[in-house]
């Protein structure tokens, strides 16, 4: 089971997520075509899931290139 949901509105964020943690080699997210977003988030959010924001994501890509 993969750590995290990458949730992409359109084709081309969704192939551009798939080709980003390719090349960085991160196996744990799984990216998905979703356009109903803002939908999702709001479940998410009730369900009391946790919700990253670009600058959680963006240290987490730094620390496994970092290593």
């Amino acid at each position: 089971m993969r750590r995290f949901i990458f949730r992409a509105h359109d084709g081309e964020i969704e192939e551009e997520g798939r080709k980003l943690l390719a090349s960085l080699d991160v196996e744990d997210v799984e990216v998905i075509r979703d356009e109903t977003v803002a939908e999702a988030w709001l479940d998410d959010l009730e369900a009391r899931r946790t919700i990253y924001g670009l600058e959680e994501i963006r240290q987490y890509l730094e620390r496994l290139i970092k290593g």
